[in-house]
């Protein structure tokens, strides 16, 4: 029998370095690169083209104030101008080698600073609009795409002191897109953003109008902050009522979910993980320290906008805030996952709710403990506004209006407690389980395969059982916070601290007749391997089969283990233990 060869790639013969990283990554659907969420034209179409010509063969006219200050800067700051030089000359290396074969690098020539500024200064009066009814959604990051993506301009666009200049641009940007100057787009019935293909994308006849004859808007940003004229019908509450049902807070795609977040953790490309010290650096050491008690070993639950997607958020419980909202400064334009030339960083999300710039809101429940969400803002997307209504102590219902993105809309992020006795699934009203990595469009008109809209179920909370492992210390079943109180009882489930005793019979959560009279163990003078428990760095206490009643007073991780030599002082300690106990948890 002749033996199954693979077959050549079609695109073998001309394949350069950078195809067969394209190849390797693209083999992954869960992890593409260039991720564009239908902000901007594909990189290579004849749109993207006809932008570029645009904008870099406007004639030079005097800087702006926001963009002669950026001019200054760079002169006059030795650092700012080796990376800037760099990353123009690292941006022509990459034109000028055979990597413009390959078919993501459609990249525009930005070859000195001079070049790069005039296009700053050009996109000053210019709202995102339609070349060819495709859309130009982030004129920005379409022309830092020719250097963010290097080595230099990585750098470049984390320092604080260059991001600092360039909010000071896009601020100038986003005075203009609140200004009546920008609704030239909506001025022509059938063309730009009234186009009968853009009309369909959001929807045209269930928003608010400024007029209700052309311009209907008075603004780009009066558009985009646009309100339905029936929330009720176009965004009906799931389970209003209910904290248990937990609801998106925007409308959105979901990029990823994940759980068991730890408070410190390495960003790497593949397998971005979100650490909790970077996501919550908001300048109060205070409240830094305290959301990373509280979320710690929590799940984390992301998504991101499409423009033509509603830019107002609501909120996602029944609660209170538990302080004024925060903003947190950050980058526009980095990005961690490279080669990505489509111009937006959403493959880039996990990295970018850590380094980005970002509100943050804290929100307490009664039966669910602690919510925290997080507007993110990307690229020139950056102006996050919370509602009056979000203050300390307020009560908030469920659908309620947090806030709004504008001038632009990126990602939404909500952080939820590891609770004890209870788990939170991600799953949709018809009980569809949301994958932690599911498949990301490439294409530009994709919307995701997980739309989420805003009000619709993301989650539901259900009470589980939880397993402790004899061969395992100290193992987190979640948060017990302030006034609240458990009861622990055994289950089923048999183990042993030591196999060489009792016959070599396992036992249940009240342990062995043998009494733990050494140091080392978790509770001397209880019998050895008996179930026990505490709650964050307070004393132990004894559990067994119960039912037990956790400590009053404490707050922390409630935390379980076998009572055996943890560390190993006398024996193998953990090593040679069997079996498991499983115990309810249920609150008093």
């Amino acid at each position: 029998m002749e033996e199954n060869k693979a077959k050549p790639s079609k695109r073998t013969k001309n394949l350069t370095s950078i195809d067969l990283v394209h190849e390797q990554m693209d083999s992954n659907p869960h992890y593409p690169f260039n991720i564009q969420s239908g902000w901007l034209p594909d990189p290579k179409s004849p749109s993207m083209a006809k932008f570029f010509a645009r904008v870099f063969t406007a004639p030079p006219t005097s800087f702006a104030p926001s963009v002669q200050a950026m001019d200054t800067l760079i002169t006059n700051n030795e650092i700012l101008t080796f990376f800037v030089d760099n990353a123009c000359q690292e941006n022509g290396n990459i034109i000028a080698s055979n990597l413009e074969n390959a078919e993501a690098v459609h990249l525009p020539t930005i070859n000195s600073k001079e070049v790069l500024l005039n296009a700053f200064n050009a996109l000053l009066n210019q709202p995102p609009y339609f070349i060819d009814d495709e859309l130009v959604g982030l004129p920005f990051s379409a022309v830092v795409v020719g250097i963010d993506p290097t080595l230099s301009g990585r750098t470049l666009f984390r320092l604080p002191i260059f991001n600092k200049a360039m909010k000071g641009i896009l601020d100038d940007w986003h005075k203009f897109l609140a200004c009546k100057a920008s609704d030239t787009v909506f001025s022509v019935e059938g063309e730009q953003w009234l186009s009968a293909k853009a009309k369909q994308q959001y929807q045209f006849e269930v928003w608010e109008k400024d007029n209700q004859q052309l311009p209907y808007w008075n603004s780009w940003n009066s558009f985009f902050t646009r309100e339905f004229k029936d929330r009720d019908k176009s965004r009906p509450i799931t389970d209003q009522t209910s904290n248990q049902t937990v609801v998106s807070a925007n409308d959105g795609s979901l990029f990823r979910w994940d759980e068991n977040v730890l408070a410190k953790d390495v960003f790497w490309f593949k397998d971005m993980q979100y650490s909790l010290t970077d996501i919550f650096n908001v300048g109060d050491e205070k409240k830094q320290q305290n959301l990373l008690e509280l979320f710690s070993d929590g799940t984390i639950f992301q998504t991101y906008l499409n423009p033509y997607n509603y830019h107002r958020w609501w909120c996602p419980v029944n609660g209170e805030v538990v302080y004024d909202p925060i903003t947190i400064a950050g980058c526009y334009f980095n990005k961690l996952v490279i080669p990505d030339f489509a111009g937006a960083t959403t493959a880039s999300l996990p990295y970018l709710v850590q380094v980005n710039a970002r509100g943050l809101i804290l929100f307490k429940t009664k039966e669910y403990g602690y919510v925290c969400c997080i507007p993110l803002g990307m690229s020139e997307v950056s102006t996050i506004v919370f509602n009056e209504k979000m203050a300390a102590k307020k009560q908030v219902t469920k659908g309620q209006e947090m806030g709004m993105f504008q001038y632009g809309g990126s990602s939404f992020v909500m952080i939820f407690q590891k609770l004890p006795g209870k788990k939170l699934f991600f799953q949709s009203s018809s009980g569809e389980i949301y994958e932690k990595r599911p498949v990301l469009p490439k294409g530009s008109s994709s919307t995701g395969g997980n739309v989420t809209l805003i009000g619709s179920q993301v989650g539901k909370w259900q009470e589980i059982d939880f397993t402790v492992e004899s061969a395992e210390p100290w193992q987190n079943t979640g948060y017990v916070n302030v006034d609240k109180q458990y009861v622990i009882k055994y289950v089923g489930g048999l183990w042993t601290a030591n196999p060489k005793v009792n016959q070599g019979n396992l036992y249940d959560a009240d342990g062995s007749s043998i009494v733990a009279s050494q140091t080392g163990y978790p509770m001397e003078n209880q019998p050895e391997g008996a179930l026990v428990g505490r709650i964050g760095c307070n004393a132990p206490f004894l559990i067994g089969d119960g039912p037990t009643k956790t400590p009053t007073g404490q707050t922390g991780q409630l935390q379980l283990c076998i009572n055996d030599d943890l560390k190993g002082l006398y024996g193998k300690g953990l090593k040679d233990n069997e079996g498991t106990v499983t115990v309810s948890i249920t609150p008093v």
